[in-house]
C-alpha cells in the first residue's frame, strides 16, 4: 500500500536497537524486484547479504548504517505432511535448522 508506515528495527554494535520509521516508494515481497530497484537508484532497501554480496564488493552498491544490523528474522519451513517427505526435503529442512 503506497503510503503506508513501515519500519526497520536495527540492532547496533552495544546491542542497542532502534526502530527507522519509513514511507517507501516501493514496497514488493519479491527480492529480485526489490534488487533491481536499488541498482536503478529508486532508494535503499534491507536484503538478505547473499543476494547482494557481488553488487556490494564489486562497488554497485553500498552498506549504509553500518555497524547496526537487521533484527534477526524467522525462517519458516512448511511442508505438506511429515508422512511421504522426501530426502531431499528433509535434508534441506536438517540443514536450515542446524545453519540458522
Amino acid at each position: 500500500m503506497l503510503g503506508a508506515y513501515y519500519s526497520w528495527q536495527l540492532t547496533g554494535p552495544s546491542s542497542e536497537t532502534v526502530l527507522i520509521s519509513h514511507f517507501p516508494r516501493l514496497v514488493s515481497d519479491d527480492i529480485a524486484v526489490l534488487k533491481s530497484a536499488i541498482l536503478e537508484g529508486v532508494g535503499i532497501a534491507m536484503l538478505p547479504h547473499a543476494t547482494i554480496s557481488q553488487e556490494l564488493a564489486d562497488g554497485r552498491l553500498l552498506r549504509l548504517l553500518e555497524p547496526w544490523e537487521p533484527a534477526e528474522g524467522l525462517i519458516t519451513a512448511v511442508f505438506p505432511s511429515r508422512r511421504g517427505l522426501l530426502p531431499s526435503v528433509r535434508a534441506l529442512i536438517d540443514f536450515l535448522a542446524k545453519s540458522f
